[in-house]
């Protein structure tokens, strides 16, 4: 990531020069420290690639410091102090430790940092670039909705899996050879633990009230189903290996996947015959006995009905010559 507009706007105008020796992190990244008439305390970043980098600072100034410099677009996710919270979020909360994410856009960022307070984070910055692009070119999801997500953590969320990633990399002394796959490994950690978060939170309140025992039941059953599904499945038998009754079984089920069980089972099923009548010589009827229905009849109708057409039509119009 590119540190100029930092190393030649901002820095300068904090009072903030290089530290003579940087030994404290090994020669990694860049230590600055406030001149000794305005502040003290130590500000240290380390742009971890072209994508993201990594910061950490307490200082303390004497006086009033004002700043405005031109900030390349990036989206900030950090655990800071209540004076930096109050410069990005208009939420009110004296908690010693907040969570914030917030996206600055390219241009002009003014503030005045007031005399004798904390200023205190520990933050990772990444460009667009990071999650429209290059995150989705790694993981099948789309990422542009990340700056949405970490903009949810105004100060007033508590997230502990956050919390603790961001605690490792304070504590963290990083080393020339590892130190970029370690702030890699936890920049990833941190998206994951935040879409977890944000995943979580969408659910429904009465998704939210299962206990975790539960929903753990739930999400083996849905892991069983994607290897059994082709076998002669009931529900009654299914409510017993759960070690659960039918109608406990079927509301959690709805509730956990957002639909019944035996909607479920029927998609994977269709979904086995479609890649069969594509690419398979197997007749209508071998198909039907092979994903489960003894009766060729049930299957068609059922096809029919999730895919519009006949399973005889979906072979004449995608087979591979």
């Amino acid at each position: 990531m590119n540190t100029d507009p930092f190393m030649h706007g901002l820095f300068p105008q904090l009072g903030l020069t290089p530290e003579k020796s940087n030994s404290q992190n090994n020669g990694c990244g860049f230590t600055m420290v406030p001149n000794a008439d305005l502040g003290n305390g130590y500000l240290w970043t380390y742009p971890v690639n072209p994508y993201f980098s990594v910061t950490i600072y307490h200082l303390t100034y004497y006086k009033e410091m004002h700043y405005r410099y031109h900030h390349p677009a990036m989206l900030v996710i950090s655990l800071s102090s209540p004076i930096v919270a109050k410069a990005v979020s208009d939420k009110n909360s004296e908690h010693k430790e907040q969570l914030l994410g917030y996206y600055l856009p390219d241009g002009e960022h003014e503030y005045t940092l007031p005399a004798s307070s904390s200023i205190d984070s520990v933050s990772i910055a990444f460009t667009p670039e990071f999650y429209n692009s290059r995150l989705s070119s790694l993981y099948d999801r789309d990422f542009s909705d990340l700056p949405r997500i970490a903009a949810l953590m105004n100060g007033t969320i508590n997230i502990p899996s956050v919390i603790s990633i961001f605690k490792e990399i304070a504590d963290y002394t990083p080393i020339i050879a590892t130190s970029e796959l370690f702030y890699e490994a936890k920049a990833l950690e941190l998206i994951a633990c935040l879409v977890d978060w944000h995943i979580q939170e969408s659910l429904s309140p009465s998704v939210r009230s299962i206990c975790d025992a539960d929903r753990e039941a739930i999400h083996r059953l849905i892991h069983f189903l994607q290897q059994h599904y082709c076998e002669s499945l009931d529900v009654k038998n299914i409510a017993r290996m759960c070690q659960m009754s039918k109608s406990k079984l079927s509301e959690l089920f709805h509730s956990v996947s957002g639909v019944t069980l035996i909607e479920f089972i029927n998609n994977l099923r269709i979904e086995r015959a479609k890649e069969l009548l594509i690419n398979s010589y197997y007749q209508i009827g071998e198909i039907s006995a092979i994903i489960g229905y003894a009766q060729q009849s049930s299957f068609t109708y059922l096809f029919k009905q999730k895919v519009g057409m006949s399973p005889r039509d979906y072979r004449k119009l995608h087979k591979k010559v």
